[in-house]
């Protein structure tokens, strides 16, 4: 093992902020903390460096105690980033040049440093920053120098705090992954971080922390819990499992006063106003299938249920048969306008099993072709559909389509 925390207790004043931690990080290993404001995080990342004393227990890295490291052995071994910034007036250059600091030889830098520096900058995305002003950088150009600068360290464990604090998603994905790719090239890390969903992306273990204890440690898959998360942050989430990756989201608004059951089968923000205008009408509502991350599953996971499937995946077996439960315990269905292709031809198939049973209501806002890109199979179907429903369940507006839903199940 590389690092390993033992029985590590620290007393700030008259309070116990971190108590009996004890857990590993394996060389190549990225290890994940979470956990509310005042949970700890911080506090353990400033005592595993070196920042703060513990009051009980001790940090080894490679067996031996960090204090029988001197300051300069410990900065060849740990790199830092706290989670406050500071600001200066020094170019871009510099600040990343101070991770060389425990490598100096005499009195300057060598052209080895500044090839190191530049590699870091590179690694960011920030080459052509150089000359730059630090202090006339954004926010999260700030953090990407900060992190380029424990990058040019080079060493062996990285201790970072919120790495991604105001970085933009697309930002925040990047460095995450050039985390990743750093560890996998031998190089550990210890991040704390706050968005659940880009700590289970990316970590390979993670340590759920509360009131200064470890609360739960393990795969991402086996800390994150709605449980989990209930206990420890005391919010109420869905936790979706979606082709090996694991998705916390809000928990949908369901309530035992809503009145009938009404599923919808759309895709590509066709059913979003839908469902919001049922929800307000006081239904209980889900839908499906839908691929993880289109716009109707946001909708649909924040206001009910919704049979999911991957991202840009067609609809698997065990996708589909949820759908039928669905629409056989749901009061009606309802079909979108939605386009047809062949990764959802299904949910055409589910529509007409709906149809079947008496309980679809069509919305046709376009004419059926001028959505399928299916062919001839899809056009079938949907003829099929169409010959089992009264002209009164065809309706070309959502606003109409609900005044029939009230008058017939009401």
């Amino acid at each position: 093992m590389l690092l390993e925390i033992k029985g590590l207790r620290v007393v700030l004043g008259s309070s116990e902020v971190l108590k009996n931690i004890s857990f590993k990080v394996e060389k190549g290993e990225v290890v994940g903390l979470l956990g509310p404001n005042g949970s700890g995080k911080s506090t353990l990342l400033r005592t595993i460096y070196g920042i703060l004393k513990p009051s009980g227990g001790a940090v080894y890295f490679d067996g031996r105690k960090m204090p029988d490291f001197s300051l300069k052995e410990v900065a060849k071994r740990l790199g830092y980033l706290p989670q406050e910034s500071f600001d200066t007036g020094l170019r871009v250059k510099e600040v990343v040049m101070l991770g060389r600091t425990p490598y100096i030889q005499g009195l300057s830098f060598t052209e080895k440093d500044s090839k190191i520096v530049r590699g870091a900058l590179s690694l960011v995305g920030l080459s052509d920053f150089e000359e730059r002003r630090f202090s006339e950088l954004s926010g999260g150009e700030k953090q990407k120098v900060l992190l380029a600068r424990v990058f040019a360290q080079q060493t062996n464990v990285l201790l970072l705090d919120e790495p991604t604090s105001h970085l933009d998603i697309s930002s925040q994905l990047e460095i995450m992954g050039l985390i990743r790719r750093i560890a996998q090239n031998g190089c550990s890390a210890l991040i704390a971080i706050h968005d659940i969903n880009l700590a289970s992306a990316y970590c390979d273990k993670l340590l759920l922390v509360r009131k200064g204890e470890i609360f739960a440690a393990g795969k991402p898959e086996e800390v994150i819990t709605r449980e989990n998360i209930r206990e420890v942050f005391g919010a109420e989430v869905e936790v979706r499992r979606i082709g090996g990756n694991i998705l916390v989201i809000p928990s949908p608004r369901r309530g035992a006063d809503r009145k009938k059951w009404v599923h919808v089968i759309c895709g590509g923000g066709t059913g979003s106003d839908i469902l919001r205008e049922l929800w307000i009408h006081g239904y209980r509502v889900s839908a499906g299938v839908l691929n993880a991350l289109d716009s109707d599953w946001f909708t649909a996971s924040e206001l009910g249920e919704v049979v999911d499937e991957r991202p840009f995946s067609e609809i698997s077996d065990e996708s589909f048969e949820k759908n039928i439960e669905f629409i056989e315990k749901s009061d009606a269905v309802i079909l979108s306008n939605l386009i047809v292709g062949k990764g959802n031809l299904r949910n055409l198939e589910a529509a007409l099993y709906a149809a079947k049973l008496g309980k679809l209501f069509v919305l046709e806002e376009e004419g059926f072709d001028e959505r399928n890109f299916a062919g001839e199979k899809a056009i079938k179907i949907y003829q099929e559909i169409t010959s089992l429903l009264p002209k009164s369940r065809v309706l070309k507006d959502r606003y109409e389509i609900i005044e029939v839903l009230d008058e017939s199940l009401n």
